[in-house]
């Protein structure tokens, strides 16, 4: 990567770059159970998410009845509608979400987990999403965007896949089909003042039951209308990393077993001189995210925003590929980026041994910042003394790079689909930052809601309740920022012990399930929702409990261990020596005739290599 330069700039138009999410996905070949899984993590930026885990219903439909299409909202009531989930129903005053639109509903839905997308149904079918940067936006058809003219958004889309599909290729299918005619918008697209091209478009990775995994990427259609997509089957042997970009790359047109894509799918981008066919070697071939990723133009702002957008997304497909596949990671150059005409770019997905990949390993890369590697962010000034990763929001006007993590401080929720027959795919589900969480197992087929705690009316992010499950490991993610390196540690430690517990559950409870037999298939998936669900309640007692242990623990820059004379270590959260020493710091500096507070620095701002930036935009939770 060349230096970039940062600058204090006065800034009159700030680009959308929403604060967005990532997606791991692992073919049932390269995977350690031999089932496909796909993650996710909600790096919601500041909107108060609607926490709820909810429990969609299996349920038949009148003939005739119609399915509404919402604007799914970020923050809670994400959607009001009884009939879609008891959950959902209208609750102390709630007035019903008007629909956008209606599409004939089918006679019978499937059950599925649901959060503001689609997570994983009874048949397996699992979602994990990401937004994505693209030419075109569109806006909903809402009543105060009169310049709005699409009814179709992806939070929709994917639960519309979750009620109607059993496999990966049924639910890009569907979904794009939806798009196309009724018109797709993201919740990330500016306004026509201000186009969010920078979020404006999305990624869905969907594994199944059977065994694939298809990775679906859409975008608005010509002029703020319609919809053009396309679809990309995952070898069984790769793992794949999506980081707010298209991944889709060279297509093979005449190969529908492992592309799909929209009619006319070049056309636009022909129009617009974004691709030509004669790019390709092949009049077959077609370069996806080439023509339709968005590339900022020479005058765009702020001056880094190309820097931005290509090592935001690039450094994670790098350090995922990486992790999970050390040898084909190794042959990636960590400084690339991923922009459309980007010379050499990553590869959509890479190969991994068979069976090397274990759901550990996904879920500890959902916790990475780059660690060991040097991009590190526990390390360096901006980390403080404790080896803080964590950046949060800078001055507006500010213009710099931070490296992105894969791990954000500010995601509302992170999970683990894996993609199993038989009732017996679940979902990882953790709250919060994935460093301070515990992942912990839903099934897919759960004849029953989560725990109370996990879809409550009693509180949310921006309303405190002891009743939410989502609390306790928030204030622990909280609290750990006063000495990461030391607090971390201990979180980790307990959330590693947690996951074996919860692993060696599924695997004893699903052996008694098994042992039940096929005709008492229904009473076994009540025996793995019931047992799931208590050692869930079991987990979040055990969390509250731990978040006051370190409380007392860490309290007062000391290490209590006990209430004995020499039970307190006072040394325990000391400042490093590197730290002490810094100049800027100004302890070693110190004079009674100054300076006092170390020596200041010249003011001009310094080469940097990092890729997360802040905008004052206003950001809805997204991918």
């Amino acid at each position: 990567m060349l230096p970039v330069i940062a600058r204090l700039i006065a800034v009159s138009f700030l680009p959308q770059v929403c604060m967005t999410c990532t997606i791991i996905a692992v073919g049932k070949d390269a995977s350690a159970s031999g089932a496909p899984m796909v993650g996710h993590t909600e790096d919601s930026g500041p909107s108060p998410n609607d926490v709820r885990f909810v429990r969609v219903p299996r349920k038949k439909w009148p003939k005739g009845s119609k399915r509404a299409l919402y604007n799914v909202d970020a923050v809670y009531p994400r959607i009001v509608d009884g009939e879609r989930s008891p959950d959902y129903a209208p609750f102390n005053g709630q007035k019903n979400s008007e629909p956008l639109g209606y599409i004939p509903q089918v006679e019978e839905t499937f059950a599925y987990w649901d959060l503001d997308y689609g997570v994983q149904n009874e048949k397996g079918l699992s979602i994990g999403e990401s937004t994505c940067t693209a030419m075109t936006v569109g806006w909903p058809a809402d009543k105060d965007k009169p310049y709005g003219y699409n009814r179709a958004g992806i939070e929709e889309l994917s639960k519309i896949a979750m009620e109607r599909c059993e496999t990966g290729r049924c639910a890009v299918q569907t979904m794009g089909d939806i798009a196309v005619e009724l018109g797709f918008y993201s919740a990330d697209s500016g306004d026509p003042t201000n186009p969010g091209y920078a979020g404006s478009s999305e990624c869905l990775t969907v594994a199944d039951a059977t065994g694939e995994i298809w990775n679906f990427n859409v975008l608005t259609g010509r002029n703020n209308a319609s919809a053009i997509w396309a679809a990309q089957r995952m070898p069984h042997d790769h793992v794949m990393a999506v980081g707010n970009s298209f991944t889709i790359r060279k297509m093979n047109l005449s190969d529908r077993d492992n592309f799909l894509y929209s009619p006319g799918v070049t056309k636009l981008a022909e129009e617009k001189g974004w691709w030509s066919p004669k790019l390709e070697k092949s009049k077959d071939t077609f370069d996806f995210f080439y023509a339709y990723g968005y590339t900022p133009g020479k005058d765009a702002q702020p001056a880094n925003i190309q820097d931005v957008l290509a090592y935001y997304s690039g450094r994670r497909m790098w350090r995922i590929f990486s992790l999970l596949s050390p040898e084909e990671g190794a042959k990636l150059d960590p400084d690339v980026g991923n922009l459309p005409h980007t010379k050499n770019p990553y590869p959509s997905s890479v190969a991994a041994p068979k069976g090397s990949v274990t759901l550990k390993m996904v879920t500890d890369t959902f916790r990475d910042h780059y660690e060991g590697t040097k991009y590190d962010l526990t390390k360096g000034m901006a980390a403080g003394p404790f080896g803080n990763p964590n950046r949060g929001p800078i001055s507006p006007g500010v213009v710099g790079l931070w490296e992105r993590a894969i791990s954000m401080y500010r995601a509302s929720w992170s999970f683990v689909n894996v993609a199993k027959p038989n009732g017996r795919s679940v979902v990882w589900f953790g709250y919060d930052a994935p460093h301070g969480t515990a992942y912990l197992p839903f099934y897919g087929a759960a004849t029953a809601g989560a725990p109370e705690s996990y879809h409550s009316h009693a509180g949310g992010i921006a309303n405190f309740s002891w009743e939410v499950a989502w609390w306790p490991f928030n204030i622990i993610n909280q609290y750990q920022d006063l000495n990461f390196k030391v607090i971390n540690k201990e979180v980790r430690a307990k959330a590693v012990e947690i996951e074996a517990q919860a692993l060696a559950l599924t695997e004893q409870m699903e052996k008694e399930a098994e042992r039940w037999g096929p005709w008492a298939k229904e009473a076994a998936l009540e025996m793995l929702t019931s047992r799931s669900n208590a050692f869930a309640e079991k987990v979040v007692k055990q969390w509250w409990e731990f978040a006051f242990h370190l409380m007392t623990k860490y309290r007062g820059y000391v290490v209590t261990y006990n209430a004995s004379a020499n039970g307190v270590d006072v040394s325990g959260q000391a400042r490093p020596k590197w730290w002490l020493e810094s100049l800027d710091v100004g302890y070693t500096s110190w004079t009674n005739k100054g300076p006092y507070h170390g020596v200041p620095d010249d003011g001009q701002a310094r080469p940097c290599q990092a890729i997360e930036t802040s905008f004052a935009v206003q950001a809805r939770s997204s991918g």
